[in-house]
């Protein structure tokens, strides 16, 4: 009788065995690839500041008006900087002075009058011209 059990025994782990193995191996074919030399951000060994890279980049990007808007905004600011004669316009010289370097580089272009200064309408223009949506 311990004969006969422990042949069944042998022969259900002889059964077992290959498909558990079978399995395990179909398992790590479909998932470890995917996997491979990544860490998760659920895994306790991703690094604090990838983690917290993650969590940035995870969170709503500004609306494209509002962040036109902002941009808009700040090209008004650095155009306002330049002009120091409050004249609503600025020469290729005090662009240059005010580190407004897309001005200064672009003035020929955006001078399209040929007057010597650029209001900025002009550069707006300009850059809607090369693409930009405000």
């Amino acid at each position: 009788m311990k004969s006969f059990l422990t042949l069944v025994a042998v022969s259900s782990l002889a059964i077992i065995l290959p498909a558990a193995a079978l399995a395990q191996s179909t398992v790590n074919a479909t998932t470890t690839p995917a996997r491979q030399g990544m860490a998760q951000l659920g895994d306790p060994y991703v690094p604090a500041h990838v983690k917290a890279a993650a969590r940035v980049a995870a969170k709503p990007a500004a609306a494209g008006a509002s962040l036109q808007e902002r941009a808009l905004q700040k090209l008004q600011a650095k155009f306002s900087e330049a002009d120091s004669s409050n004249s609503g316009s600025v020469t290729k010289t005090q662009a240059q002075q005010a580190g407004f370097g897309f001005v200064a580089n672009n003035f020929e272009q955006i001078d399209v009058n040929h007057a010597g200064r650029v209001t900025f309408d002009n550069v707006k223009t300009y850059m809607r011209a090369n693409g930009a949506n405000f």
